[in-house]
């Protein structure tokens, strides 16, 4: 167990290392205590392998056996297929070679678990429950038409069968989500079976904090789509008040996308504190605003948004306000930015790159805007 554990971490900090630049900003060594609830922002789907090898790292779980860092994940990662879904744009051939590989498996040996919504799942689930029955009697018009459109796009026969569309051509719309609404109404026991599913995954989190387990959460439950940081999933208030966590510890991270070579990651482990007892929501969603790293990027990107003609003297100002607002609330900065000769090249670095990435530009502005609270 503790090799195979010991193997994703390292699996995890190869690809991480080389698909990004990322710098750490935090203790060396720290202790996660048992009882310990670490809450981290949602930027993109690679924040899992950019995060856990560093605190697996900082926090000497190498080869332990008592103490490890549990998971708490999206349960579509368990199902057949994940990696043939997810991201959406794989291309057919990519879809057909990765689409029978299962890692649930895996995934449970290491302390991964599904966290399910009682009313929303994916429509692979939702058609493998039923795959004998007719598609239309499963699902709504709209879906059975995109269904059968997509058949005719990769020459197959239309089917008629819910098993018919159980495939890597179809796994982009398998990965769709769908609540009842969009299903037909002879499907309340799936759903029952789902609500009994969800309760039973929130309850195992209970338990394992109530335990003295370590557990790793993503309090947003998806990657942010606008840079704003929250709101907060239901049930962390409640997981919280249940768990009775001794300690959380906030974890945020930044990209920054505005720089030359690969994108730049900045991961922030301040100091843990005691759980919250009261306005729970509100507290931890604090604690990962003040968390969020301030980069030369968002700056940027900051002063993009209100006109394309910024200057660097300009731009050096509003770097300046930022920092000395960043030390006042006691944020995280950017390394680079608190020596004078550093922060020049980055100010010239970000601009430069912001001209020629105006599509990076609203998200870290709004990045940058949401840390501070407005």
């Amino acid at each position: 167990m503790a090799s195979l554990y010991d193997a994703v971490a390292a699996g995890m900090w190869a690809y991480s290392n080389a698909a990004f630049q990322i710098e750490t900003l935090g203790p060396e060594r720290f202790e996660l205590e048992p009882g310990t609830l670490i809450v981290a922002t949602h930027r993109r789907e690679t924040d899992a392998p950019v995060l856990a090898p560093s605190l697996y790292y900082r926090a000497r779980l190498w080869r332990k056996q008592a103490t490890r860092m549990s998971f708490a994940a999206r349960d579509d990662m368990f199902l057949r297929g994940f990696f043939a879904g997810f991201p959406p744009e794989l291309g057919s051939p990519a879809r057909r070679a990765l689409y029978p590989i299962r890692v649930a498996p895996w995934l449970s040996r290491v302390e991964v678990h599904p966290i399910r919504s009682a009313r929303v799942a994916r429509l692979a689930e939702v058609l493998e429950a039923r795959p004998d029955e007719r598609l239309d009697e499963v699902v709504g018009p709209s879906i059975a038409e995109r269904l059968r459109s997509r058949a005719s796009r990769v020459g197959s026969s239309s089917p008629a069968l819910a098993r018919e569309v159980l495939g890597p051509d179809y796994v982009d719309i398998l990965w769709s989500p769908v609540s009842p609404d969009d299903l037909s109404a002879g499907l309340s026991e799936f759903w029952s079976r789902r609500a009994a599913q969800a309760a039973a995954d929130f309850r195992a989190l209970v338990d394992l904090l109530r335990s003295g387990g370590v557990l790793l959460v993503f309090p947003e439950g998806r990657p942010s789509r606008d840079g704003d940081i929250g709101p907060l999933r239901r049930g962390i208030e409640a997981l919280v008040r249940r768990g009775r966590p001794r300690h959380v510890q906030p974890a945020a991270l930044a990209y920054d996308p505005l720089v030359l070579g690969r994108t730049r990651v900045y991961l922030s482990i301040p100091e843990a504190v005691s759980a919250p007892t009261v306005d729970i929501d509100e507290a931890i969603l604090a604690l990962l605003r003040q968390s969020m790293p301030l980069t030369a990027g968002q700056v940027a990107a900051s002063c993009l948004t209100g006109s394309r003609r910024v200057g660097l003297a300009e731009l050096a100002g509003a770097l300046d306000e930022a920092i000395d607002e960043a030390r006042s609330e006691r944020r995280p900065i950017e390394p680079a930015l608190l020596d004078r000769d550093a922060r020049r090249r980055r100010v010239v670095e970000a601009l430069t790159v912001g001209l020629m990435r105006p599509h990076e530009v609203d998200y870290l502005a709004r990045e940058l805007a949401s840390s501070r609270g407005r």
